[in-house]
């Protein structure tokens, strides 16, 4: 759940000001949507539904509890959360929301930071101390249905969830659902349901490549002499040898200034983070780890050879994603391997206020040769599930809030300007990240692209629904009345925004999927993070100067060390669930 919230509010917070202009989402509308159309004036609304006893001719997705009734959670933080005045974790619109079109009454037992939650959650689990609402991660989530501690969801979804949710669900040939689902029962809800968003791409500082005269990236090639000039060429005239080409921070797989799409390039396909493994098929059709391929080494070399010049921090070992971002904030490196959302954070309008001059484009994976580059789909399924406590009066309320969720957000009656992102005396506040239930409609900000696209030449908009219609309206203000608060806009829908590097890849197939998508193999669960620390520290040594040769090392040590054993259960894994 800590991964999980850095992921989500990673992409949900750091796109709500990536869309601060936009006031638009990738994950996460008011008084006029379906879930206020008489909610609780129908005979599932006037009495307490539970799964057990309510007449299924009498069930509303978004039936009001009256009198209303409790539920407990717990939540994770991101730092640098804000809150429009007089709102909290405990009170804000979508608690709010919760309480008044359903009745649901949510207290958080406890709220820890990112890095703090999933020892929290652990321990809570360990001693049985849980909420109504339990966050949890894929592991967690096998944990708690091998000790009987979370209710069976399945006949409580089928009953309760709306259209919308039960479409979300089955997407992907149904995915979502078999990763909550054990000997056929689904046992959780997953939340962020992943489409093509989560993919990478090459952001540059293209001021910097017009000045030095530099051509569009179309292969590695011309990337890595990007990054060299970029450090070597006084691309913001100074007279000083004070830049950097490529921006990396110590994670090394973060959505922003991670790694991951540089392997890409080379054909490579590490681990993502320290939950997620990439395997990918064999030419036997076997699952291999992504990691310990041949391809990964030509792509060390290559790194080391750019830090050895100079287009390297080399106190990208210390820096976290916030801390690297200063070097771009600071305009002191051009380069780095992100997500759509990275003109949102680190870079946004205020930057491009200070410097109107300045200017990021991004572009797609390169490729260091002739075979076109695929972009690894790491995470195809959500990470993270809802699960309700064994016990619990009403474990439809989980489904309820969900259908709430989805409505105001992606419903024919969303209302994105209060349920997504609110405007207030000029400041943007990410309203999304609130709620305690979250998810996102798959394909839906490809989909809303495209729609634009159309848009924007014939400025005909009835087309759009009304979050689309926000983006929209934002990009047009930075195109049309030169609005740079606007900026972000057109770098996420415009043209040639992130969205249209996603578009590509989808079009022309460029995305390699995570063939495993299943909870941790026992061996997995034990060595895991040691195999993955230890995958770490090889690939920063690499960087660092190490023999590239080491490389082999590592792959014998990680076969050794737990990844033969590994390697055998995903197959068995897939051979069992791939008929």
């Amino acid at each position: 759940m800590g991964k999980r919230r850095t992921n989500l509010l990673l992409v949900t917070s750091l796109v709500s000001m990536i869309l601060v202009s936009a006031c638009s989402s990738n994950n996460s509308g008011g008084a006029n949507t379906a879930g206020s159309n008489d909610a609780g004036s129908n005979s599932a609304g006037t009495n307490s539904a539970s799964s057990s006893n309510t007449a299924e001719e009498s069930i509303d997705p978004l039936g009001k509890y009256d009198p209303p009734i409790d539920l407990t959670t717990v939540r994770s933080t991101l730092d640098g959360t804000k809150f429009p005045k007089g709102d909290s974790w405990d009170n804000n619109t979508w608690s709010r929301a919760y309480e008044e079109f359903l009745g649901i009454k949510i207290k958080n037992n406890w709220n820890v930071s990112n890095a703090q939650f999933d020892q929290k959650m652990n321990v809570s689990i360990v001693s049985g101390d849980l909420p109504d609402l339990i966050p949890v991660n894929a592991k967690q989530l096998q944990t708690l249905v091998q000790g009987d501690m979370i209710e069976d969801m399945t006949e409580v979804f089928e009953k309760y969830a709306s259209p919308m949710l039960k479409e979300t669900m089955a997407a992907n040939n149904g995915l979502p659902k078999k990763s909550a689902s054990y000997d056929g029962k689904l046992m959780a809800i997953p939340g962020y349901v992943r489409g093509n968003d989560d993919v990478d791409m090459i952001w540059i500082r293209e001021d910097w490549r017009i000045k030095l005269g530099l051509p569009e990236p179309k292969t590695m090639d011309d990337l890595v002499k990007i990054i060299l000039a970029f450090a070597n060429d006084d691309p913001d005239g100074n007279g000083k040898k004070d830049t950097y080409g490529l921006n990396l921070n110590k994670t090394l797989w973060d959505g922003y200034s991670g790694l991951r799409g540089w392997f890409n390039g080379f054909h490579a396909y590490p681990y993502s983070n320290e939950s997620t493994s990439m395997w990918i098929k064999d030419k036997d059709g076997k699952l291999v780890y992504g990691s310990i391929q041949p391809e990964m080494k030509a792509a060390l070399a290559k790194l080391q050879e750019i830090y050895k010049a100079g287009a390297i921090d080399p106190q990208f070992v210390v820096y976290d994603g916030p801390k690297s971002a200063e070097n771009e904030k600071n305009e002191k490196t051009g380069v780095h391997f992100g997500h759509f959302w990275n003109i949102g954070w680190p870079i946004d309008p205020t930057d491009k206020q200070k410097n109107p001059n300045m200017e990021w484009k991004p572009y797609p994976i390169v490729s260091v040769d002739d075979k076109p580059a695929q972009v690894a789909v790491v995470q195809p399924q959500s990470t993270w599930f809802y699960a309700v406590k064994k016990g619990y009066k009403h474990p439809e309320a989980l489904v309820k809030m969900l259908n709430l969720y989805y409505e105001k957000l992606y419903g024919e009656t969303s209302e994105p300007s209060v349920y997504h992102t609110q405007i207030i005396d000029g400041e943007n506040y990410g309203i999304f990240p609130f709620s305690p239930v979250d998810g996102q409609v798959p394909q839906k900000n490809l989909n809303a692209w495209r729609l634009l696209q159309d848009a924007f030449k014939s400025e005909d908009t009835s087309n759009l629904n009304p979050e689309q219609k926000q983006y929209y309206d934002a990009y047009m203000k930075y195109v049309k009345d030169k609005d740079v608060t606007n900026w972000g806009a057109d770098r996420t829908w415009g043209p040639e925004g992130s969205y249209s590097v996603i578009a590509n890849y989808t079009d022309n197939k460029l995305m390699l999927t995570n063939e495993f998508i299943g909870a941790p193999t026992p061996t997995m669960a034990q060595k895991g993070s040691i195999l993955m620390d230890m995958e770490k520290q090889m690939i920063t040594k690499i960087i660092l100067g190490e023999s590239v040769d080491s490389f082999d090392t590592f792959v014998e040590n990680w076969k050794a060390s737990g990844g033969d054993q590994i390697t055998k259960e995903l197959n068995d894994w897939y051979a069992a669930n791939n008929q």
